[in-house]
């Protein structure tokens, strides 16, 4: 089947994805349960960079691409299985190549020249729409009808699924609400876009429990602090906030240190953990092997009790090896 056709299936079927989450098997013993994990580095890895090919990114492309080593050095260190794909955030109806990965191959591994093929494959080019879905893009790149067409043999059930957006601007993700409607909508409209939460549980719903998701973003930060050429990419940077993952600044001239920040999170390094099942915040009693881990949000953890995750920062951040155990009361039994 030709990438023409398959893209032209589905597409508005993406909502109909955005269901609930897997459950996960547990213990209670009068209403107080013990969530353990172990910080492992990955074994295998399917990443997926969402890049933006609206006009205003050239220049950030190229610099994705130069610092691209710093990226993968992270990965060869842990001698992770990787595979490498590339999408664009361009979704509009009329594009025949929406969710397609880009290059011959759909994805790019150990056994190819990695290196030289990203760098070319992430300069997406600077012609796609002014309404940048990046959010649908990896949610349609990664469902049917373009995991048994063009993007097919990418997504592992048991490979770690990490997903970098590198945008300018911030998600549009509407499912067709906004449709006939210039970019400025995208903004003015907010409440018409998908939520995030929603992508953030289609995603999870790719892995089984034990099997990690993470998402990071390079993107505009807020206003203030300086970058003319962004918007603030408020959408990415909470799916990356709720995942885990790392969040830098779209604005600055060199990717080389942020570049290796990325392929350390994607090699093995967790911050967030989701609870199997919503906590009573109070009742929480965290532990990194034998040490008990204040609540702090600088140098400690904290609780989400929306996502029903708890987040390590600072010093308390697991490191590789280590048992992080979890007792709490469970909410609402």
């Amino acid at each position: 089947m030709s990438r023409s056709s398959v893209a032209m299936q589905g597409v508005l079927g993406l909502v109909g994805l955005l269901g609930s989450a897997c459950t996960v098997d547990h213990q209670i013993d009068r209403r107080v349960t013990i969530d353990t994990f172990v910080q492992e580095p990955a074994s295998a890895v399917d990443s997926l960079w969402v890049v933006d090919n609206s006009p205003s990114m050239a220049e950030e492309q190229l610099r994705l691409a130069d610092a691209f080593g710093q990226f993968v050095a992270g990965l060869e260190d842990s001698n992770v299985d990787f595979r490498i794909g590339v999408v664009t955030t361009d979704m509009d109806l009329d594009n025949t190549e929406r969710g397609a990965m880009v290059g011959d191959t759909a994805f790019l591994t150990a056994e190819d020249d990695y290196v030289t093929e990203f760098r070319n494959r992430v300069r997406v080019g600077t012609d796609g729409s002014d309404k940048e879905k990046g959010l649908s893009a990896a949610l349609y790149a990664l469902t049917e009808p373009m995991m048994s067409g063009v993007n097919e043999g990418f997504l592992r059930a048991d490979a770690t699924l990490a997903i970098q957006f590198v945008s300018d601007e911030d998600d549009c993700s509407d499912n067709e609400a906004l449709a006939g409607e210039g970019g400025d909508a995208c903004y003015e409209r907010r409440e018409d876009l998908v939520s995030v939460k929603q992508f953030i549980t289609a995603f999870q719903r790719f892995k089984e429990p034990g099997v990690r998701f993470v998402a990071s973003s390079i993107v505009g930060m807020d206003i203030s602090e300086g970058c003319q050429n962004s918007w603030p990419g408020h959408r990415y940077r909470t799916v990356a906030e709720k995942t885990g993952g790392v969040i830098r600044d779209i604005c600055e001239p060199d990717y080389g240190m942020l570049m290796g920040d990325l392929g350390l999170a994607v090699s093995g390094i967790i911050r967030v953990f989701q609870l199997s099942y919503a906590a009573v915040e109070e009742s929480l009693e965290v532990s990194v092997g034998d040490t008990l881990v204040p609540q702090n949000t600088d140098q400690g953890w904290t609780y989400d009790s929306e996502y029903r995750s708890l987040r390590f920062d600072g010093e308390y951040v697991p490191p590789r090896g280590a048992t992080i155990s979890v007792r709490y009361e469970v909410a609402g039994i």
